[in-house]
């Protein structure tokens, strides 16, 4: 998977650690001995967070040379080295922190992505796993490569990026009617499908009625989704179903069968996975 640079967070992350200068490294007067840090893997999960974290090392001094054993995507077994830097040990000591819980966060997110895909292909192969918006603020360069990282997509990575009308939306638009303002906005953007978040049977056949392109069920319970589904696509057999609200393990599999799209944020709660780092003088 390419890194897309994540503009100035990588050097926030640093710089929100870091602080001024590390005291103890200065005091200790070792900043300057060559030394070797190694991000590992004490449990098995999906890596992410290998690049950004790489690149922290980077950015703490020039002279820091970051390797990366097990790349985003990639397995990683308990005692693997996901990423190893050397360069003088005031630098290292300076991106530890930073570096490692990047990497922690980032494969706990691509780890329970992981779960919830394998849990829906068990049920049906063909249905896809989307994560929300709903990402940590500051964080969703990272979390977003993450989700993909364990097999998801994202829904909308941003509110410029698709048409999704919510009943928020809804009440500011009086008495028109909902094929009207589907027209209207297909007649506006004709190059972004209309999507339409509903909570009840009637208003799921209305919106695929209206024209609507994707419709998504809201809190809706798994046990009439096979019923709403075979409706909607008597009414337009191209329809995309998706399915949110309170998605996680233990019920994704209830609402996979008769689906398209299942919408979670369950990700972005994950537990980090637990990493160590260890650093050394460098051998010579």
């Amino acid at each position: 998977m390419v890194h897309v640079p994540s503009s100035r967070t990588d050097y926030d992350w640093l710089l929100e650690d870091a602080g001024f200068y590390d005291l103890t490294t200065q005091l200790l007067g070792i900043g300057d001995v060559d030394g070797v840090a190694e991000v590992f893997a004490r449990e098995q999960f999906v890596a992410a967070g290998s690049e950004e974290a790489a690149e922290v090392y980077r950015m703490v001094d020039r002279r820091v040379d970051a390797e990366i054993h097990v790349c985003t995507g990639d397995l990683a077994h308990p005692g693997d080295v996901i990423l190893r830097a050397t360069g003088p040990a005031g630098a290292l000591h300076m991106a530890w922190r930073a570096a490692q819980e990047v990497i922690a966060y980032a494969s706990g997110v691509a780890t329970r992505t992981r779960s919830l895909v394998d849990a829906v292909r068990a049920v049906n192969p063909r249905v896809v796993v989307a994560t929300t918006r709903k990402a940590p603020p500051g964080l969703r360069a990272l979390y977003f490569r993450a989700v993909m990282a364990g097999g998801g997509v994202i829904h909308r990575c941003c509110l410029s990026d698709g048409v999704l009308l919510f009943r928020n939306h809804l009440t500011f638009l009086g008495e028109r009617d909902l094929s009207s303002i589907i027209r209207s906005l297909k007649g506006a953007n004709p190059l972004r499908p209309v999507g339409i978040e509903v909570e009840t049977s009637e208003e799921a056949i209305e919106a695929a009625a209206a024209g609507a392109d994707y419709v998504q069920l809201e809190r809706i319970d798994p046990g009439e989704i096979p019923a709403i589904a075979a409706k909607l696509r008597e009414v337009n057999d191209m329809i995309i179903i998706g399915v949110s609200g309170g998605i996680d393990e233990r019920n994704v599999g209830e609402y996979a069968a008769s689906v398209d799209l299942v919408v979670t944020s369950a990700p972005y709660s994950a537990r980090p996975v637990d990493v160590g780092t260890r650093i050394v003088p460098a051998r010579r």
